[in-house]
């Protein structure tokens, strides 16, 4: 006797409010950013112009890579509030090590870095340690470390060679360091996308406990994302010495953990955990930049610009719970 069964399986149709979350989620970045720009083209004197371009984008170039990497701490539930402080340390291991080459300055301040982040990385997998308190003690210690090595001082980095490179290369009207970020972040979402990695990380964030049930290497994967975090830092600080040509761990990566924490809310990516929003957080980095140009480019109170900024992460924030709720 033969028994056969059958899985019947139900599919459920979206209702209207839930298809108007999933919208507003996803895809709200991208309009305010057209939208914006739209309004800056008619409205600014002198928006559309290449000069403009290549300044948002040598501007943007550090942020996107340190929000890419936040994108990864904070889809798997965690938070990295050391990565100004990464781009501090870095920039003082450029003075540093300049006297050994460009290239072995470059490399140290991006592995040192890194280094910490894998630190930041096993104090919060092995030791469980909350990444919000581990990142935040790294946030202190490391300014503190950058600026000791430094001794408090702005060192001049050359403006020719490697560095004056990065700092002012231009690549058919686009910065050269925007390339370089834009195909690290395109790396970083096929990274999520299209391989076991990727799964690892949203299965962190989505769902702890089942993670490490079914085997997932859940340790290894968040001392990679912290690592990865801060590497990215690290570049990003390298290539902000480069473009001011000169080392200056006191004010270099200050507020920008807070910048890239709004990029990658503003971008759909849940403070939850669980997803993860690399395109959302590029052009949300993108927007935020460009919501500064026009402040300035129009003379007006470069403060508002900030609160703007923090009334933008509250819509996130509700829309992100909108979208909960509407499930």
């Amino acid at each position: 006797m033969t028994v056969t069964t059958t899985t019947t399986v139900v599919v459920t149709e979206r209702t209207p409010r839930q298809k108007l979350a999933h919208f507003a989620r996803t895809y709200t970045v991208y309009l305010a950013l057209a939208a914006l720009v739209v309004v800056n083209l008619i409205a600014t004197t002198g928006f559309a112009t290449a000069a403009t371009l290549q300044n948002v984008l040598f501007a943007v170039a550090p942020i996107v890579l340190i929000a890419v990497g936040q994108t990864l701490a904070i889809g798997t539930g965690g938070i990295d509030l050391s990565v100004g402080s990464m781009m501090a340390l870095s920039s003082a291991m450029l003075a540093l090590y300049l006297g050994y080459g460009e290239v072995v300055a470059l490399l140290t301040g991006v592995l040192v870095a890194a280094a910490v982040g894998t630190l930041n990385g096993t104090m919060i997998a092995y030791l469980r340690i909350n990444p919000l308190i581990t990142s935040l003690g790294l946030l202190v210690a490391v300014r503190g470390l950058a600026q000791a090595l430094s001794g408090g001082a702005r060192s001049p980095i050359p403006g020719d060679g490697l560095f004056g490179w990065l700092g002012n290369a231009v690549l058919f009207g686009i910065p050269g360091v925007a390339v370089i970020a834009a195909v690290i972040a395109v790396l970083i979402w096929l990274l999520v996308k299209k391989t076991t990695f990727g799964r690892y990380a949203l299965f962190a964030g989505s769902n702890r406990a089942a993670a490490h049930l079914t085997g997932t290497p859940r340790n290894r994967t968040i001392i990679t994302i912290y690592t990865l975090s801060a590497g990215l830092a690290g570049l990003a600080g390298v290539f902000v010495s480069a473009r001011i040509g000169a080392s200056d761990p006191s004010f270099i990566g200050i507020h920008l953990e807070l910048t890239a924490i709004a990029a990658v809310v503003i971008g759909g990516t849940p403070l939850a955990g669980g997803r993860i929003n690399v395109g959302g957080t590029v052009a949300a980095a993108l927007f935020l930049q460009v919501i500064d140009t026009t402040f300035i480019m129009n003379n007006l109170d470069f403060a508002y610009a900030q609160v703007l900024k923090a009334v933008l992460i509250v819509v996130a924030l509700f829309l992100q719970r909108a979208g909960k709720d509407a499930r």
